[in-house]
C-alpha cells in the first residue's frame, strides 16, 4: 500500500511535485498508504470492530468506497522521528497547504470527518460516488490509464517523472507502522520488546518504527542482550 507506482499517472506527477515542495520547506514527509486492494481495504474496515484497534475507516473493501481503492488518494506520515501522526505544531497543516498548492485535495478541509495525513486528485470528487456510475468497480477506471494512449513525447515525461518518484520515495526512510507491516526477519524481534515493555512507538496502535532503528534492534537481539 506504500508504492506510488501502482497510482493514476497524473497523481504520480503531482505525489513528486508535494515531495520537492516539502523538502524546499523542511518539511519531511512519508508515504504510508496508495492503492488499497478490496482484501486490504476490508483489513483496515476489521480495525476496531472484528480486530483490535481504533476505527480507521468506515469503507468496506466490497463497497468500493475508498478513493484509495481507485487509484487516487494517498496518505502522508510525518517522518521527522517526532511521531508519525505528531501535529502539535501545525505540521500536517503546512503540508496541507503545500498539497493544495500541487493540485490535490486535502482531507483537512472536509468539515464531516477531517483526514489530515489524505490527499487526492479533485477531478471525481470527495468521494467515489461518480467514479462508481462511472466505471462500476475500480478494474474498468484501470484500464483508462493505458499508456499507449500517451504520445512518444508524453511516455518520455511520463517515464521521468516516475523515475523522479522513485528516487524521492528511496529518500525518504520508511518507517512501519504496524507489526503486520513488518518483514519476517525483524517481527519476533520487536514483538518481543513490545511484550517487555521495552519498546513503545508514537502511540498504542503506531510503532513508528523506522528502518535504521529496526535493524539495530534485530542485531543487539541476536546477540542476545535482550
Amino acid at each position: 500500500m506504500r508504492k506510488v507506482s501502482g497510482l493514476h499517472p497524473v497523481l504520480q506527477d503531482k505525489i513528486a511535485v508535494l515531495i520537492q515542495k516539502c523538502i524546499e520547506n523542511g518539511l519531511k514527509i512519508g508515504i504510508a498508504e496508495t492503492l488499497r486492494t478490496e482484501a486490504e481495504q476490508d483489513a483496515l474496515y476489521a480495525k476496531g470492530r472484528t480486530e483490535p484497534g481504533r476505527i480507521v475507516t468506515n469503507a468496506k473493501g466490497s463497497s468500493y468506497s475508498s478513493m484509495h481503492q481507485w487509484g487516487i488518494a494517498f496518505d502522508v506520515y510525518r517522518a521527522d522521528g517526532k511521531g508519525a501522526y505528531e501535529n502539535g505544531d501545525g505540521f500536517f497543516e503546512k503540508v496541507g497547504k503545500l498539497g493544495e498548492e500541487s493540485g490535490l485535495l486535502w482531507g483537512g478541509n472536509w468539515r464531516s470527518i477531517k483526514d489530515l495525513p489524505h490527499f487526492q486528485l479533485p477531478d471525481w470528487g470527495d468521494t467515489p460516488s461518480k467514479l462508481k456510475r462511472l466505471y462500476k468497480v475500480p478494474a474498468n477506471f484501470f484500464e483508462t490509464w493505458e499508456a499507449d494512449k500517451m504520445t512518444a513525447g508524453e511516455k518520455r515525461e511520463f517515464d521521468a517523472l516516475k523515475g523522479r518518484v522513485e528516487y524521492l520515495e528511496k529518500r525518504a526512510e520508511r518507517v512501519y507502522h504496524y507489526t503486520n507491516e513488518l518483514p519476517d526477519w525483524a517481527r519476533p524481534t520487536v514483538q518481543k520488546l513490545l511484550d517487555r515493555g521495552m519498546y513503545a512507538g508514537a502511540a498504542a496502535d503506531d510503532l513508528n518504527l523506522s528502518e535504521s532503528v529496526m535493524r539495530v534492534l534485530v542485531i543487539n537481539d541476536r546477540a542476545g542482550i535482550y
